[in-house]
């Protein structure tokens, strides 16, 4: 009785050393909208799960609104032993597949995450790049009251959230400052 507890735990040992030298990042996709409930029961499941997030900024009801999003949408990252957990992963509820190609899944480096979490910042939402604007830039305004106008970059103002832009209203410029989330470079 002893002999096969001891078997069992060099077993268990075993599966442990052989999970921590065969786990490799795995890209899921889920079912639309179903990132959270696919981290969480993965995560429940003690898999390794990463889902990159960042924040998006969205006019409605007359005021701006902050929602945090996936990067990707419909997809997250799983680091687990293909072998051992394939079946697990796949049926796990919200999952639509595991991505790969004509043989099966297909892992993805290392390096390709360590990329995505150097970008994270406040909140381990990832830092987005923001467009660089100079004085005279033309500009888009891509949201809000003023949407589909078009005005001139003037300067950002001291908290960098918001810029002031010149538009040709009525036919006189008016200096009009907004939050920077709201406009573009126009092409």
């Amino acid at each position: 009785m002893n002999r096969g507890h001891r078997i069992n735990e060099t077993n268990q040992i075993n599966q442990i050393d052989r999970t921590d030298q065969c786990s490799l990042w795995y890209v899921i996709q889920t079912k639309p909208a179903d990132e959270f409930r696919v981290e969480r029961n993965l995560t429940n499941q003690g898999l390794e799960v990463f889902l990159p997030l960042f924040e998006s900024h969205q006019y409605g009801n007359g005021r701006g609104i902050v929602k945090v999003k996936p990067l990707f949408p419909n997809y997250l990252f799983g680091r687990f032993d293909i072998d051992l957990h394939y079946y697990q992963v796949k049926w796990t509820r919200g999952v639509t597949k595991i991505l790969g190609f004509g043989n099966g899944p297909v892992p993805i480096s290392d390096k390709v995450i360590e990329k995505i979490k150097k970008r994270m910042g406040v909140g381990n939402l990832i830092k987005m790049e923001e467009e660089v604007f100079q004085e005279g830039d033309p500009i888009q305004i891509i949201s809000g009251p003023f949407k589909e106008l078009r005005g001139i970059f003037q300067r950002n103002m001291s908290d960098k959230r918001r810029v002031k832009i010149l538009m040709d209203l009525i036919g006189v410029e008016v200096p009009v400052q907004i939050p920077r989330w709201q406009i573009k470079k126009d092409a």
